[in-house]
């Protein structure tokens, strides 16, 4: 059962049933689950917000017979996604967020609760944000041709939300760690969020290849600093890089002759441009191609670092 299956089980009996009353090419394209408190439940398919009735018919536009969510299945979804337990989520809940066994994220709609100026919890769920993960085997496999075959660059993926960047990663490590071009890579992730590998105890959701290592939970910028001490690798995965912290740790990984394939935030080469993170990146030399994804044709453009680089 893959990810994203494993997450229709938290949800209210009138939506696990739509799995098996929609096709399962629908299905697959189903990216986000929104549920809002006594509102009508949202699909996103890619990247276009649809209704849905019971009988698991799309509507382009809210109507009576749509499926809702109630107070009280809005509360049990989300506790059963929190394990029943406030306690053990809190500090990923105070920034808006969930993250499941099964690797799919959470965006939760919360009221914040500060003390002395300070954020000491999140209460009053209204809303959860449902982005189902997906494993799109051999989606990287132009990606991989055009650069991998002879060479072994660091790359940076950059896209919007739901543009694909993780899924794009997740194959990335399974291939080269997986043996493509005869080679069996030596790859550790680092999956602060556990989207990448979705690790549920001994086990992971996601096939990441032969040859990788993972390590959970860890601050990206601590998670880099362990993985090049300790592991080993021949590149580092790792999404959502956007600190300063972060790119010293890529830095410092670098030194010791490590690659890394990451990803960053930015729908366009204007944003690429004004991004303080991606000129930092940019400026260790060590990056030989940005691949800039579209959101809505889920195609990409390789742009190439150093002409980039100039362009700042």
């Amino acid at each position: 059962m893959t990810g994203a299956m494993r997450v229709w089980d938290y949800l209210p009996e009138s939506l696990q049933r739509l799995p098996s009353l929609m096709p399962a090419a629908l299905i697959d394209r189903i990216s986000e689950i929104r549920l809002r408190r006594n509102a009508p439940v949202v699909l996103v398919l890619r990247n276009t917000a649809c209704f849905v009735n019971p009988l698991g018919e799309l509507l382009e536009t809210p109507e009576p017979s749509c499926l809702t969510v109630s107070s009280a299945e809005l509360e049990e979804v989300f506790m059963a996604m929190c394990g029943y337990t406030l306690h053990s989520v809190m500090d990923t809940l105070k920034n808006g967020y969930l993250t499941l066994p099964c690797g799919a994220r959470v965006g939760v709609g919360v009221s914040a609760v500060y003390e002395n100026g300070v954020l000491i919890a999140a209460e009053n769920v209204m809303s959860l944000n449902v982005r189902l993960p997906h494993a799109w085997i051999g989606c990287s496999a132009a990606l991989l041709n055009f650069l991998y075959v002879n060479t072994f660059p660091s790359i940076i993926i950059a896209g919007e939300p739901n543009s694909g960047k993780t899924t794009l990663l997740r194959d990335l490590a399974r291939a080269l760690s997986g043996g493509f071009n005869r080679r069996y890579r030596k790859v550790a992730v680092v999956d602060e969020r556990n989207e990448l590998a979705g690790k549920n105890n001994t086990a992971f959701s996601f096939d990441l290849g032969s040859n990788c290592d993972v390590l959970t939970g860890f601050q990206k910028a601590r998670g880099m600093e362990m993985a090049a001490r300790t592991l080993s690798p021949e590149m580092i995965v790792c999404d959502e890089i956007a600190t300063e912290e972060e790119v010293t740790a890529v830095r410092a990984a670098f030194s010791s002759g490590i690659r890394f394939a990451l990803s960053v935030h930015a729908a366009n080469r204007t944003e690429l441009s004004r991004k303080p993170v991606v000129r930092q990146l940019l400026e260790t030399g060590e990056f030989s191609y940005v691949v800039l994804l579209n959101r809505h044709t889920y195609q990409y453009e390789m742009i190439d670092a150093a002409e980039l680089t100039e362009a700042l």
